[in-house]
């Protein structure tokens, strides 16, 4: 058996380091981060604690990562979604909004588990409040353009309803009308 080379090495890690996050995201999700220790995450990964160890420092750190990587994300896919007609725009987001409720659960889970948790996460309550920061502005702008006389608070009355479905889609699963909610949101904000 030959030596692996370097890019060999480099992706035999950064497939571990993945496996360790979405082993993280979904214990987390699904228990808490409580419930969740470094050995169960360890363990789903298929990986040593002391492999775990090498990467992420502390069961903290690892959930840095995932907020840090789902922030990263919502960027990225935020330009995929992007269109010069601003009622196009925001009905883009609405339409990915309700996607992902829909199709990714668990990703939402984990970010309400930190919501709540954020007084015990200095990291989450910097990266939440710049990000919202962010995001109420990006909407702010999207509601000017369409004319919008306070769009500020609009954009922030936007943001608490996403937020407010977000926590009954959760609470509710197939019982809430994520098909409802969306169709009234588009009709409201971008007919």
């Amino acid at each position: 058996m030959s030596p692996k080379t370097p890019v060999q090495n480099e992706q035999i890690r950064a497939e571990s380091k993945h496996r360790i996050m979405e082993a993280a995201f979904k214990l987390i999700a699904t228990n808490g981060y409580e419930s969740t220790s470094i050995a169960m995450i360890a363990k789903t990964a298929g990986v040593s604690k002391g492999l775990l160890y090498n990467y992420f420092e502390s069961k903290e750190a690892l959930v840095k990562a995932l907020v840090l990587g789902a922030m990263q994300e919502g960027d990225k896919l935020l330009v995929e979604l992007v269109d010069s007609n601003p009622k196009t725009m925001l009905k883009n987001i609405f339409q990915w909004f309700f996607k992902e409720m829909r199709e990714r659960p668990d990703h939402w889970k984990l970010m309400t588990e930190l919501t709540f948790k954020i007084e015990k996460f200095d990291f989450v309550h910097e990266i939440v409040s710049s990000k919202m920061t962010e995001y109420v502005g990006f909407m702010e702008a999207l509601l000017v353009q369409m004319g919008y006389q306070n769009a500020n608070s609009e954009a922030r009355v936007v943001a608490a309803i996403l937020d407010g479905i977000a926590f009954h889609a959760l609470m509710m699963m197939d019982e809430y009308p994520l098909a409802d909610m969306e169709a009234y949101l588009i009709k409201k904000y971008c007919e």
